[in-house]
């Protein structure tokens, strides 16, 4: 249960390329794969759950988005289907309970993220202005209350007390919108005029922040980052974007079809550290992510059932497209 949308729209791609890697994942290791979009709405989450606990299916794997699916379960529901959760961790009531039906949860490391993004435009920024220069940064968070949003808030905020040189200077909330990063960040930047850096919680709300940047004719383009690998317009670049999350359905599936097999109990309560920046060991990598060419990688040899498995790694997975696996 894929809560993103299917096709292109201002949130960028990143879950539509979430399910090209599950895809890729299951072609190799014969699993049998049906996936649904909820695009962004949680009423349809709640029919979709039920669709899937009806069907023939032996797990069903969902991303609990702001909590909807769970607000769904009671921890005590006598469900039918093991259920794993990827990207978001259930509610604390269903971890507490831990019920028969629950396999866990496998999620990305957004507070890794949130600080290497900002320790990539500090670095960044510092190359280009020169160290004597006051660091001053307009911050764009993805919303006000999911997991990742406040994980990869808190992951800059950390930074921030660390490095009391940079200058939070304003921040905003962008609902990781394309749209809403270019019209907070024109609204901002054209009254304050010394931001020369800009962080924004995903590559969309960067490229809009960017392309305010452009517009208002800043004295000096600040170096604009985020996350997700996303693919930028021809005319766009963005200087930093942390990313490898995108792979983590993939990855999740992998450890799922592995214990199916090996007929052993699948529990996990993972926190995986997934993001890297983008630069040049992994261009092969996210070129494959961007021009829907994952199925290059050869995911049977990340499995378990593989005589000589690779660890699941982006180091690993960028090598085997290089060299082959």
């Amino acid at each position: 249960m894929n809560p993103g949308h299917q096709f292109d729209n201002s949130t960028g791609l990143f879950w539509r390329n979430v399910t090209l890697a599950m895809e890729a994942v299951a072609e190799d290791l014969d699993i049998q794969l049906s996936v649904t979009y909820a695009n962004r709405n949680h009423i349809l989450m709640k029919s979709q759950l039920n669709d899937a606990l009806r069907s023939d299916a032996d797990y069903v794997i969902v991303v609990d988005e702001k909590k909807a699916i769970t607000k769904l379960i009671k921890a005590d529901a006598k469900l039918d289907k093991p259920i794993l959760f990827i990207y978001n961790a259930p509610e604390e009531h269903i971890l507490t309970t831990k019920p028969d039906w629950l396999l866990g949860y496998i999620i990305p490391n957004h507070f890794e993220a949130g600080y290497k993004l900002a320790r990539g435009l500090f670095d960044r920024a510092t190359a280009r202005f020169g160290e004597d220069t006051q660091l001053n940064m307009l911050a764009l968070y993805g919303d006000r209350s999911t997991d990742s949003a406040l994980s990869r808030q808190r992951g800059l905020e950390l930074f921030l007390r660390q490095h009391p040189e940079v200058n939070l200077v304003y921040h905003e909330v962008a609902n990781w919108s394309e749209k809403e990063g270019y019209r907070k960040s024109i609204r901002v930047l054209s009254h304050i005029k010394n931001i020369n850096i800009i962080w924004a919680a995903n590559d969309p709300i960067a490229g809009g922040a960017l392309r305010a940047a452009k517009n208002v004719n800043a004295p000096v383009l600040p170096v604009v980052g985020g996350i997700n690998w996303d693919k930028m317009g021809t005319d766009e670049h963005l200087d930093v974007s942390v990313g490898g999350h995108v792979l983590l359905g993939a990855a999740a599936l992998i450890m799922l079809h592995d214990s199916h097999r090996q007929g052993s109990n699948f529990i996990s309560d993972s926190n995986l550290a997934i993001f890297e920046p983008d630069v040049e060991q992994y261009h092969i990598l996210i070129k494959a992510i961007q021009e829907r060419t994952l199925d290059d990688i050869n995911f049977k040899r990340f499995s378990k059932e593989h005589e000589d498995t690779w660890p699941f790694t982006l180091q690993n997975l960028a090598l085997c497209l290089q060299k082959g696996c």
